[in-house]
């Protein structure tokens, strides 16, 4: 039985919660304000209601925010979710509505990266609440820190979920296009250890750790691999004085795939690099030979995401949009989200655009067209999971 596509969404009131939300700063860390203005809404919906402890673990103003509806039908729980955080500047934020889109006043982000995503959440219960339309259980996430290394996400008390499908409100692209992979990543913390010396007197006493570390970047594949791999060095770190061989340098990457194997390749290349840098150097002094050293370490910063393209989510998502005349384009990014966390808890959640555009940028804007059609989008999908009998 085909969904009925013919959803219609209060778009003034869309516009409204979301420029009401826009208004509420949130940087990561400090998204207290837009919990408490969510948490009274829902409450007031009859919505069962939590905070986790995520923050304390972060050092954040508060957890993440979970709410649960019932639903009106013996099927699976369905998750929906959106992060509370922006980036800055994000002071004094004053939406400015256009008749196609919302801008800031050129100032400050607009905050749609990712409060577009929370107006069409609330949109889309307000509309089955109104409408009493069936629906599955429903269970809405709003995680904070998401810009930070995706920390809410990481830290969520998932024993208060049960649902193992969703939609993760977070995609600047156009309507079409759903988000269905995105790569795993490690974080590279190094530090290299030299022997420091009087580089007017006696440099070779001294083993500079800028030249070793130099020797491994210069033999490091950087930058894009290949069309599933990425790597980095962004920080870079050493020196005491122009007078001194440097003892010590630390520096940070990362490297990402698509593929966990090319990945594993991608980080024992860049350590090699410097193995064999070290290798290379070494001095003699008072009869003793004196060689650079090297920490190495690792870290997944998150794992990769797959929606595989039988997923029945998938389905109702290129149903939902062909109902909207759009042909549904199964995308992978180069980023990582909450949804590539989640999906390493078990949690498979398709990646909706919402209007937003020019994201991490004062020339923020949502694309009103994009950002209702979301929101119809969203109900015609519950619509197709209230009729999977659970």
């Amino acid at each position: 039985m085909k969904n009925n596509f013919n959803f219609q969404v209060n778009e003034k009131r869309m516009v409204r919660n979301f420029t009401e939300l826009a208004r509420i700063s949130s940087l990561s860390g400090k998204e207290a304000k837009v919990a408490r203005h969510l948490e009274r809404i829902f409450k007031l919906m009859g919505a069962e209601v939590y905070m986790d402890n995520a923050g304390e673990k972060i050092q954040g103003e508060c957890g993440n925010l979970i709410v649960k509806f019932r639903g009106t039908e013996r099927c699976e729980p369905f998750l929906l979710s959106a992060h509370m955080d922006t980036v800055g500047p994000a002071g004094n934020i004053r939406p400015q509505v256009h008749s196609d889109i919302i801008t800031s006043d050129g100032l400050t982000v607009l905050g749609a990266d990712c409060k577009a995503g929370i107006a069409v959440i609330l949109e889309t219960v307000k509309i089955l609440e109104e409408l009493r339309l069936p629906q599955p259980p429903l269970e809405l996430v709003f995680t904070i820190s998401e810009e930070m290394a995706l920390m809410g996400a990481k830290f969520l008390d998932y024993s208060k979920l049960k649902a193992r499908r969703g939609l993760i409100f977070d995609n600047e692209k156009p309507l079409d296009c759903v988000i269905t992979s995105a790569p795993a990543a490690d974080k590279m913390d190094i530090k290299v250890y030299g022997v420091a010396a009087h580089a007017g007197v006696a440099p070779e006493k001294g083993i500079s750790a800028i030249e070793v570390v130099s020797n491994a970047i210069v033999d490091m594949k950087l930058g894009r691999i290949d069309s599933e791999t990425t790597a980095n060095i962004g920080v870079i770190n050493g020196g005491n004085a122009i007078n001194i061989v440097p003892p010590l340098v630390e520096l940070s990457g990362e490297a990402r795939s698509h593929s966990l194997e090319k990945l594993r390749r991608q980080t024992r290349h860049m350590e090699d690099c410097l193995k064999k840098a070290v290798k290379k150097m070494s001095i003699r002094d008072q009869g003793k030979r004196l060689s650079p050293r090297y920490d190495f370490l690792l870290e997944r910063k998150f794992p990769n995401l797959i929606i595989n393209s039988r997923d029945p989510v998938l389905k109702l998502i290129e149903e939902a949009m062909n109902g909207q005349g759009l042909k549904m384009k199964a995308m992978a990014s180069g980023g990582g989200t909450d949804a590539n966390i989640m999906y390493g808890h078990g949690i498979s959640a398709p990646i909706l655009s919402t209007g937003m555009r020019d994201v991490h940028t004062t020339h923020e804007y949502l694309d009103l067209k994009d950002f209702f059609g979301c929101a119809r989008l969203t109900l015609a999908i519950i619509s197709g999971m209230a009729k999977t009998v659970d």
